[in-house]
């Protein structure tokens, strides 16, 4: 119960919340414009 009271687990538990909120919000944006072209290599 002690480790719910340290600061640290707090900016953890906090920044967690924030990486998982912005990989929800930018993964259908992501997957929303599939591009469909080849990848362009450079010729010698």
């Amino acid at each position: 119960m002690r480790l719910f009271k340290t600061s640290f687990f707090w900016q953890f538990a906090g920044g967690f919340a924030i990486g998982a909120a912005g990989l929800l919000a930018l993964q259908p944006a992501a997957s929303a414009n599939p591009v469909h072209q080849p990848a362009v290599h450079a010729e010698r």
